[in-house]
C-alpha cells in the first residue's frame, strides 16, 4: 500500500468514526439532555392573544418568557369580562412560573380573581420530588400540603416548549407528559397527539383605523402550526408553532385564545369595554327617567 493510499484509508476511517459518534449521540441522548439543549433554543419575548367567545371579543391574554443563566421564567395573564343579556362572567388568572435550565417546573405562583377569587397557590418543588403547596382562599388561614409528583413534572403552558423544541412535532406522533394542573390542584399524566399541520396568518403589528376607532393589522406573518389533540387535561391543547408558542387554543372550553398584535389584543378590548360601559350607563339613564 502506498503512502497516499494509507493517508486516504486513515481519512475514511476517521470519517466513519465521526459518523458513528454522531449516530450514537443522537440515538442514546437522554431526555434531560434533550430538554437542556432545547432550553437553549427558547426565544425570550411576549405573545399577546385576543380572547373570543364565538365572534365576540371578551378579554385578552399574554405570555412572557424570560431566560437567564439559572433558568427560565414564564408569566401568563388571562383576563375575561364577558357580559350579555342573560349573565356575566369575569375572570382574572395570573401565573408566575420558574423553570429549571431543563424546562422542568421549579416553582410557581398561581392567582385567580374576579368572580372566582381571591384564590392564590404558591408551589415549590423540592429535590425529593415533593411539591409544597401553600393555598390562600378568601380570608381563610393559608393551608399547606405536600404532593408527590414526578421529577419531570411540567407546568401546563410550558409543555408546548418541550414538545416543539425537544421532541419536534410530527404528524400522527403521540407524546406523553406529566403536568401539575393548577385548576384541580393535582398532578396528571397527559397524552398529546399531533392531529394536523397547517399555516396561519398572524398579525405582529397594528395601526389605528381612525374611521372606526379600532386597531387593525398593519403587518402579518405566515406561521406553520401543529394541532395538539389531548387525552386528559385540555389546558394543553390547540395549535403551536415551531418555537413552542401557542397560536390558537381553547383551554377553558368556551373561550378561544388567538395570537395577534398587542394593540389588537389589549387596546381593542379596552375600547370595546369602554363603549359597552357607556352604552349601559346611557340605557340605565333612559330607563330611570
Amino acid at each position: 500500500m502506498t503512502r497516499r493510499e494509507r493517508v486516504g484509508a486513515a481519512i475514511v476511517f476517521l470519517w466513519l468514526v465521526g459518523i458513528a459518534a454522531l449516530v450514537r449521540r443522537e440515538a442514546f441522548v437522554t431526555e434531560p439532555e434533550q430538554l437542556r439543549e432545547a432550553a437553549l433554543l427558547v426565544v425570550p419575548g411576549t405573545a399577546y392573544y385576543e380572547v373570543m367567545h364565538g365572534d365576540e371579543r371578551v378579554g385578552w391574554a399574554s405570555s412572557t418568557i424570560d431566560t437567564s443563566s439559572t433558568g427560565i421564567s414564564v408569566r401568563d395573564v388571562l383576563i375575561v369580562d364577558a357580559t350579555d343579556t342573560v349573565a356575566s362572567s369575569r375572570l382574572a388568572v395570573r401565573a408566575r412560573v420558574a423553570l429549571t435550565p431543563g424546562l422542568r417546573l421549579r416553582g410557581f405562583v398561581f392567582e385567580l380573581g374576579a368572580d372566582h377569587g381571591p384564590y392564590k397557590v404558591t408551589g415549590k418543588l423540592d429535590p425529593d420530588s415533593l411539591l409544597t403547596l401553600i393555598t390562600e382562599a378568601g380570608k381563610a388561614h393559608p393551608d399547606t400540603e405536600r404532593v408527590a409528583v414526578s421529577k419531570s413534572v411540567f407546568w401546563p403552558t410550558t409543555v408546548p416548549l418541550a414538545l416543539a423544541l425537544a421532541a419536534k412535532p410530527r404528524m400522527g406522533r403521540t407524546y406523553k407528559y406529566s403536568i401539575y394542573d393548577p385548576t384541580t390542584g393535582t398532578p396528571e399524566d397527559i397524552t398529546l397527539t399531533v392531529g394536523a399541520e397547517s399555516l396561519f396568518v398572524v398579525s405582529d403589528s397594528a395601526r389605528l383605523d381612525q374611521e372606526h376607532g379600532m386597531w387593525v393589522s398593519a403587518h402579518a406573518d405566515t406561521v406553520r402550526g401543529w394541532r395538539l389533540d389531548p387525552q386528559g387535561s385540555t389546558l394543553v391543547s390547540g395549535w403551536i408553532d415551531e418555537r413552542g408558542r401557542i397560536i390558537e387554543s381553547t383551554p377553558l372550553g368556551s373561550y378561544t385564545l388567538r395570537r395577534t398584535a398587542y394593540e389588537m389584543a389589549f387596546r381593542n378590548w379596552t375600547l370595546e369595554a369602554k363603549r359597552h360601559a357607556a352604552a349601559t350607563r346611557a340605557h340605565h339613564t333612559t330607563t330611570t327617567r
